[in-house]
């Protein structure tokens, strides 16, 4: 099998590439049109971090990672500590926000929308933002998705499969937005609220990742149904998986309090500045 192999899609999604085209195709127009403007270190580091967590969803989405994905457990759990941890926090770390100014003025803006969409959008938006149910919706998502039952109907049907898929990834950057979204600058309030959503979502992964590392029984037999891409014993499957799911999970959102924390330091020293 040749590298290019790898790289094409194992099961071509028309929504998915276009969503990462028009994406990627937006922010790059605001880049060019701020380029002139804005050449500081930071600016390039955001270019970089966009563009990284822009292919490193697609890799596990849309290429041969995503048929490994689906006939081992570790890879699977490779495949959303991408969608749910890192590329969403690199996106938003990014500036996604500068897709909306690559966007022509002559596209009609969301105020256009019709309000039978945009009122219910606007109100699901608000529930799932809210800073007590994001963090439950976060973690709950991990944890529904890992029920043996559900994850066995996930695996073999096409359509649950990107159910899962998306609802990681859309979860993943609504949760990471309103952590460290340019709507908050850091001031005492966000930042409390911020800084326990942090800790709260911490424990209930490590929980599960070392339940699944250290249990001696297979909970994952669907794996075993379908055949393993790689000669690999079913528990080591598991404990591997596990192992994705408590350490890597858990840094990421460890990385997440100390981002935190540096936005706090941040506004603070401006505000210092400001007085002085």
């Amino acid at each position: 099998m040749s590298a290019l192999t790898y790289l094409l899609p194992w099961e071509f999604s028309p929504v998915l590439l276009l969503s990462v085209l028009i994406i990627g195709g937006l922010y790059t127009r605001a880049v060019f049109l701020k380029v002139n403007k804005e050449r500081t270190a930071k600016f390039y580091w955001q270019v970089l971090s966009f563009y990284l967590g822009l292919l490193s969803i697609y890799i596990v989405s849309h290429t041969y990672v995503d048929y490994l994905s689906q006939y081992m457990f570790w890879v699977h759990r490779f495949q959303h500590l991408v969608l749910h941890h890192l590329g969403p926090l690199l996106l938003v770390l990014g500036g996604i926000q500068w897709v909306r100014q690559g966007v022509p003025s002559r596209f009609p803006g969301w105020h256009c929308v019709p309000v039978f969409i945009r009122l219910p959008s606007e109100l699901c938006y608000r529930f799932i933002q809210h800073p007590v149910i994001a963090p439950v919706v976060f973690v709950g998502l991990i944890y529904m998705w890992l029920i043996p039952e559900i994850h066995f109907a996930a695996m073999l049907s096409k359509k649950l499969y990107w159910l899962m898929n998306w609802s990681m990834l859309i979860d993943g950057f609504l949760f990471w937005w309103l952590v460290l979204g340019p709507e908050w600058q850091g001031e005492q309030k966000g930042f409390k609220t911020r800084l326990l959503m942090m800790v709260v979502v911490v424990v209930p992964q490590q929980l599960l990742g070392a339940y699944l590392t250290l249990s001696r029984n297979v909970l994952y037999d669907v794996y075993d149904v379908c055949g393993r891409a790689w000669p690999i014993s079913p528990l080591s499957d598991q404990i591997y998986g596990g192992v994705i799911t408590w350490i890597p999970a858990s840094m990421m959102s460890v990385l997440g309090l100390v981002l935190v924390l540096r936005r706090r330091l941040i506004y603070l020293k401006r505000a210092e500045h400001e007085l002085s």
